[in-house]
């Protein structure tokens, strides 16, 4: 498919002064894309230029839009000297590449240097045309949107959810090649900065193909990181959850007033496309979201050995989710997804790298689940090819994926992967939070049909009537009507065992995967509930909580030999459960200080230094009215006299104290303490 791209230089400004005898600058710019490079005419003696260039146009094929960025650069014009570089400008093409957005990018730009930073702005005009949609080989993936959010984006639906995607793309790092021990550092650094957006246009292509291939159209909680491994070269990888997601199209306001259905909402509702079947309305997590029929797009199914020990397989994934203010909370009802929808059984990594999700995806919370490896950089038999590096990462999923069938959960959420290099060691982790989620449609009810009107209803001859009469707005029934919409939503099962129900235990209260102290749901008393729970994810809306959250932070630190190879590789396989011990003994009592039982959007970073090992975890605490209140942390040991008696006594007494003050200051007083004790909002 190819396609042509534009570029217009028109101005600058701010830039710095490279003539001292004149204070001014004789600037001009070079255009390079690929191979290929043009010049404007150079704007003399003026820290402000304008070139008014005509169009530069590049004829290149649509995988070479993706891959490489265009590159402007400003210099100053020397006549008898080299020319002097004032900065460079780098475009990444990719946003241009979609049918949905503008082809055009234009506006002021910074003009960056690697030596010293901004020196002035640029206006430019950018334009890609595409000749043909056709795309006989599929080596490119235009139209394929990414986004790093944790969640669909606001404006959009979802449709269908895919599953997880993976790629890696390995090069040689320029700053170890011979070339950089003779020029200068501003090449060395540009050649790297060059190689970077170049790895990360080619890696959106590769996963792209990737999404086309599963039949979707867009990744959401996209993660994309560089690993400098030296000598071994530059990794670029990337994850991410495939979707298909469709834009909600608003339709303009009808002359005959509001629809009673959208006044009435708590908040606007977004419309759908006129060719979408009417369906009802939906509380969301996130923004309202209705969905739309299944789209014509086959069903993947995993090459690779499905487990016996799955739970039972089911036919779709269901749920609706997007961004911005939410519907209230505890809602049961959630739409149905497209019956193309693939089931998760047959998802070779049933990975979620979102961290929020509508009201109802989730059934029940696990915990955390995490997995890390230890390997040598300089074992790699051939650095250049990925297929080293995709083994080790396979290693690392195939071990969470055994963590999560262990806690009798099929999916895990939060998904991340993350790693930590020194010289030739590199550390590779992978974390996410174990669940269930509702994988058949028959198991959420959508929401309830009913012959009644959620609102009365005008005829529409009365509406012609009363259309030109003076608009007078009951602001108490307005607000009444909310109520009950959102009373009806609810049903009868909108009851507190829907809103505890994630906190029950997805594994036999018989059969525990791991030591864990169980007691009854403080608000069903019927299932059995965790002392605590730790996940990756954002707080769900319909998890049931009392009083404020508080950030928490554990941080270790453990000493390692400077030692190379194999002995060091061991040394820190070795320390890695201990140190992760003392993070997970950390947030444990930080937890009970602050008198909760929840963590949300945990975060564990590893770093491997010469003669360090560091951990450091972060996440917010709640206190889950599902879960027992924790015990204040009692101090024991063994006591010789009565100043060591009296010792313990004090230490005892403030911690009793900070328990309580950090109550008063989350707002957990009204608690009982106990094993069981009811709690609400």
């Amino acid at each position: 498919m190819p396609g042509k791209l534009k570029v217009r230089i028109l101005a600058g400004r701010d830039l710095p002064v490279m003539d001292r005898s004149t204070d001014l600058t004789d600037a001009f710019v070079e255009v390079k894309f690929g191979s290929e490079t043009v010049k404007t005419d150079v704007f003399k003696k003026s820290l402000n230029p304008h070139w008014n260039s005509e169009w530069f146009i590049f004829e290149v094929e649509d995988n070479v839009l993706q891959d490489e960025p265009l590159e402007i650069r400003v210099l100053d014009y020397d006549t008898y000297s080299a020319h002097d570089a004032i900065g460079k400008v780098y475009v990444d093409l990719n946003p241009l590449l979609s049918k949905e957005t503008p082809n055009m990018i234009s506006g002021w730009f910074p003009i960056y240097d690697t030596m010293h930073g901004i020196r002035g702005e640029l206006n430019i005009i950018v334009r890609v045309e595409l000749f043909t949609d056709v795309n006989k080989f599929r080596q490119s993936s235009c139209g394929v949107q990414f986004f790093s959010t944790a969640e669909v984006p606001s404006g959009y639906r979802l449709q269908i959810i895919h599953g997880f995607v993976e790629e890696l793309v390995v090069n040689d790092d320029p700053e170890y090649k011979w070339i950089d021990k003779i020029r200068t550092p501003r090449a060395s650094n540009e050649a790297r900065q060059r190689l970077f957006s170049r790895l990360s246009g080619e890696l959106q292509r590769k996963i792209g193909v990737k999404v086309l291939d599963l039949g979707g159209n867009a990744i959401i909680g996209y993660y994309q990181c560089f690993d400098l491994e030296g000598e071994s070269g530059i990794v670029a990888r990337g994850i991410g959850t495939v979707v298909n997601i469709a834009k909600i199209l608003q339709q303009p306001p009808s002359p005959q007033g509001v629809s009673p259905l959208l006044k009435d909402s708590p908040v606007p509702e977004d419309t759908l496309a006129p060719s979408s079947p009417p369906v009802q309305p939906v509380r969301s997590t996130t923004s309202p979201v209705k969905m739309v029929p299944p789209s014509q797009t086959n069903r993947r199914s995993s090459d690779s050995d499905i487990s016996t020990n799955t739970p039972p397989k089911g036919s779709s994934l269901t749920g609706s989710s997007g961004s911005g203010s939410g519907i209230g909370s505890g809602g049961k009802s959630v739409s149905k997804l497209s019956a193309q929808q693939p089931s998760i059984d047959l998802m070779e990594y049933p990975f979620f790298t979102m961290t929020s999700f509508p009201v109802g995806f989730i059934s029940h919370l696990g915990g955390v689940v995490s997995a890390k490896s230890v390997k040598l950089l300089d074992k790699i038999h051939n650095p250049e090819e990925p297929e080293t590096r995709d083994v080790w990462w396979l290693e690392i999923r195939t071990e969470i994926r055994s963590h999560m069938r262990a806690m009798g959960c099929h999916a895990v959420l939060g998904y991340t992967e993350q790693t930590s290099i020194c010289d030739e060691i590199i550390v590779l982790s992978a974390s996410g939070t174990a669940a269930r989620v509702q994988v058949t449609s028959d198991t959420i009810p959508s929401v309830k049909s009913s012959t009644q009107p959620l609102v009365p209803s005008m005829d529409r001859l009365q509406l012609d009537k009363d259309r030109d009469k003076r608009l007078f707005v009951d602001v108490n029934l307005a607000n009444q009507v909310s109520q009950n919409r959102l009373s009806y939503e609810q049903g009868d099962e909108a009851s507190p065992t829907f809103q505890c129900s994630l906190c029950h235990i997805p594994y036999i209260s018989t059969s525990l995967p791991f030591p864990v102290n169980l007691s009854s749901c403080a608000i069903c008393r019927k299932k059995k509930v965790p002392d605590v729970l730790f996940t990756t994810i954002d707080l769900p809306t319909e998890i049931q909580t009392h009083g404020k959250g508080s950030l928490i932070q554990a941080r270790v630190c453990k000493g390692k030999l400077k030692a190379k190879g194999e002995l060091s590789a061991k040394e820190v396989s070795d320390s890695l459960p201990f140190l992760e011990y003392e993070l997970h003994n950390q947030l444990m009592n930080k937890l009970k200080l602050r008198g909760m039982n929840g963590l949300f959007g945990l975060r564990i970073q590893i770093s491997v230094g010469d003669t360090y090992l560091i951990g450091i975890a972060t996440a917010t605490a709640v206190f889950l009215s599902a879960l027992p209140p924790p015990l204040i942390p009692k101090v024991s040991g063994p006591v010789t006299s009565d100043r060591e008696c009296n010792q313990l006594n004090d230490l005892q007494r403030k911690i009793t104290e900070t328990v309580q003050r950090n109550k008063e200051i989350h707002e957990l007083n009204n608690l009982v303490s106990g094993d069981n004790s009811t709690f609400g909002r």
